[in-house]
Formats: C-alpha cells, sequence, structure tokens
C-alpha cells in the first residue's frame, strides 16, 4: 500500500517550455515515513501544507508550507513526519528535453505564489481525460514552479566522472587506466593526490553508490546486481557485504550493520 493518499492524479505527456512532464499529482501523507527511493526521471515536491523531514541524497531539510524540492532523477530522497499535521504534497514528474542536467534545489515559496498556485489547481480536473482547455492550466503552474529552477549546462567530463562511466564494466584496471589514457601507476598517483585514493578504492565506491541506487529501483538483488555491472549475483552479495557489513537485502531493508 502506498505511503500516500492521491487526491489527484492526472498522467499526461506534454512537451514545451524545454521539458516532458509526465505525471501531476496531489497526495496526502498516509504514513510517518517513506523510505529512500529514486526514479529515472526529475521529481518536482512542493508542501503545500503539515511539515516533516524531507531527504534528498545525504542531506536532511525540515519542510513546511511553501517548501519546494527539485529532485534530480537517479537521486535517494525519503520523508518523515515530524510534528502533528501529516503533509499536502503537489508532485511533477518530468524530463528534460535539452542537453543538460537538473539541479538539486531547494527553496521557499511566498505566501501569495502559494495562493496563485492553489488557485490555478483548482482548475485542474481530478480525474477523466483532458481536453485542450486544461492544459493552459498545468502549464501555468509547471512554469510557475520552475521560473526559478534552470537546468545546468551540461558539462565537461571531470577525470573522476570519466572513471564512474567505467562502473558498470567488468574491465580490469589496467585498461580503465588506459581507457582514460593513463598508465595505470601513473592514473593510480593522480587519484590519490586529488582525492586520497587510489583506483581500485575509488571504483569500490562508485560501484558502492550505484548498487546502492540499484537496490533502491529494482525489485530482486538479482536484477540490482545486473543493473550495477555484476555477472554474478552471488559474487555481487558477497562483494557488496565487504563493503558495507551488510547483505544487499539486509540493507535494502534498513537493517544495521555489525562490521
Amino acid at each position: 500500500m502506498p505511503a500516500w493518499s492521491p487526491l489527484l492524479v492526472q498522467k499526461i505527456e506534454i512537451h514545451a517550455l524545454g521539458f516532458v512532464l509526465r505525471k501531476l499529482q496531489l497526495n496526502r501523507h498516509r504514513d510517518a515515513e517513506v523510505a529512500p527511493h529514486g526514479h529515472d526521471f526529475a521529481q518536482l515536491i512542493l508542501y503545500l501544507s503539515g511539515e516533516g523531514v524531507q531527504t534528498v541524497a545525504t542531506r536532511r531539510h525540515r519542510a513546511r508550507t511553501g517548501d519546494l524540492f527539485i529532485i534530480p532523477p537517479q537521486t535517494p530522497h525519503g520523508f518523515s513526519v515530524a510534528g502533528h499535521s501529516r503533509p499536502l504534497c503537489l508532485v511533477l514528474d518530468y524530463e528534460l528535453e535539452a542537453a543538460g542536467r537538473v539541479r538539486a534545489t531547494h527553496r521557499t515559496l511566498s505566501p501569495g505564489t502559494l495562493n496563485e498556485l492553489h488557485a490555478l489547481l483548482a482548475r485542474v480536473p481530478h480525474k477523466g481525460r483532458l481536453t485542450l482547455g486544461d492544459y493552459p492550466a498545468i502549464l501555468a503552474v509547471v512554469a510557475r514552479l520552475l521560473a526559478h529552477a534552470p537546468a545546468e549546462p551540461a558539462p565537461v567530463p571531470t577525470l573522476f566522472e570519466k572513471l564512474r562511466a567505467h562502473v558498470g564494466t567488468p574491465a580490469r584496471l589496467g585498461k580503465i587506466a588506459r581507457d582514460l589514457g593513463y598508465h595505470p601507476d601513473h592514473l593510480n598517483r593522480k587519484l590519490k593526490r586529488e582525492s586520497g585514493l587510489g583506483l581500485r578504492a575509488l571504483r569500490d565506491r562508485f560501484r558502492l553508490e550505484a548498487a546502492q541506487a540499484a537496490l533502491l529501483r529494482e525489485p530482486t538483488v538479482a536484477e540490482a546486481a545486473t543493473r550495477a555491472g555484476f555477472d554474478d549475483p552471488n559474487y555481487f552479495a558477497r562483494w557488496f557485504r565487504r563493503q558495507t557489513g551488510l547483505t544487499p537485502g539486509a540493507w535494502r531493508r534498513g537493517e544495521t550493520g555489525s562490521a
């Protein structure tokens, strides 16, 4: 059972303003906590009432009426109640059409902007097929919410981002170094100077991040192992336990490690 009660759901596909809007939803939180999870799309969450603690990646934010969060794709996020009022949240699922990336954002909207959004949302049908006459209100909601959250231009990949791209490949460390244009020893020394970690340790760190993200998304540990670049689920389980002190299943259930 979902941790929230949907009060308004419109699954749509609108291509406009440099993005693709997939869904507009109004949720009343039912449970006291939503476990960290991620999506393949960007998500915007606006607290219309109530309060709680919104987590985005490793950061925790106190969320109250008017707080708006933009969450990039694949970014773990969750929620826990703080106070006596279960939040009512507006949620948009969207993707960018143009090259670039969504920047994680937290800001607070003014009371005037919130009143304007409430008036626009009142014009959006709660169910049934949309008509062309419904689109202006939806686009006005999106434009108002994203007005101060432009996409960042796509950056030139750094050495660490290039290394991260090799996480899902079974290549040996020597081949990874050569693919990046370095002799293995030179790359190892360079990475240790810049990060304090060598090539193997950095690859393990990036693989662990990819594995944890996959465990949040995929229905089984075996599928998460494949998504994270491991051919053998048993080896993946042993490797994951060496890194975290937990089995993949125990980590996904939120158990506490003993190592």
